[in-house]
């Protein structure tokens, strides 16, 4: 059994078939669960995700219905839902969990990073972003604030790993992978100036200097549609540069 949260949330049984959990509460609290397992996650928290500043007075009540319902449906999962002090916790689902897979491989790629093999951090990397099917939480994060904001956290360390994983690149001179990887990054967060400025960059650097001038007039058209406002001098001063030709770069 696989549990994926780095995009739509999905249970993954062993056949390859999907385990249907379809009431929104379950999902809500299942979710909630994995994304601390193996810590524990007070009952107040799960209340709060839950029902928010409404919860009706049968909360507790309903919790500790809800989580009978899941262990009775993950009973052949091999993962178990205990109930300790003062709250509940997920056990033995770290190999199981697409979460645990990447945090280990950005973890991995870091220590490839530390050592100077850029190589293995940029193949560690790769492989750590291919578990992304989409956002985080994808189809519960509007449904609660707590897991909207835990899926917001998620997706900056996907960004972030998007980040490291171009800058290697760069490093080893693949510039088209970077430049790959950094189109779709900034087609999900396009306000991130730090990845318009990658783009810019690898893109210059492979040679394609009309369309790293592009890669800005785009960021440019984004932020002013999104916000009112333009890039910044960081980034503006990015773009003379590469406009200018500056052998430096």
């Amino acid at each position: 059994m696989r549990f994926l949260l780095l995009g739509h949330f999905e249970i993954h049984r062993p056949d390859g078939g999907l385990l249907a959990v379809t009431r929104i509460k379950h999902r809500q609290l299942l979710a909630l669960l994995l994304l601390d397992a193996p810590h524990a996650v007070s009952t107040d928290r799960c209340i709060a995700t839950l029902w928010g500043e409404q919860a009706p007075a049968s909360a507790r009540r309903n919790l500790q219905t809800y989580v009978a319902d899941l262990r009775k449906g993950l009973t052949c999962s091999g993962v178990a839902i205990e109930t300790v002090p003062g709250g509940y916790r997920v056990t033995d689902v770290a190999d199981r969990l697409d979460l645990s897979a990447f945090e280990s491989k950005r973890s991995e790629a870091a220590m490839a990073a530390s050592a100077r093999d850029d190589a293995a951090a940029v193949r560690t990397l790769r492989d750590a972003l291919v578990l992304w099917r989409g956002s985080a939480l994808q189809d519960l994060a509007d449904s609660s604030e707590a897991l909207r904001n835990a899926a917001l956290q998620l997706n900056e360390r996907r960004m972030a790993a998007v980040s490291d994983y171009a800058a290697g690149c760069v490093r080893l001179g693949a510039y088209e992978e970077a430049i790959d990887q950094l189109r779709l990054a900034v087609t999900w967060a396009p306000l991130r100036e730090d990845l318009r400025a990658q783009l810019m960059l690898a893109l210059h650097k492979s040679g394609r200097r009309a369309d790293a001038l592009l890669a800005y007039h785009e960021c440019r058209a984004a932020m002013v549609e999104r916000i009112g406002v333009g890039p910044s001098q960081t980034l503006t001063t990015l773009y003379d540069r590469i406009l200018m030709e500056d052998q430096s770069l």
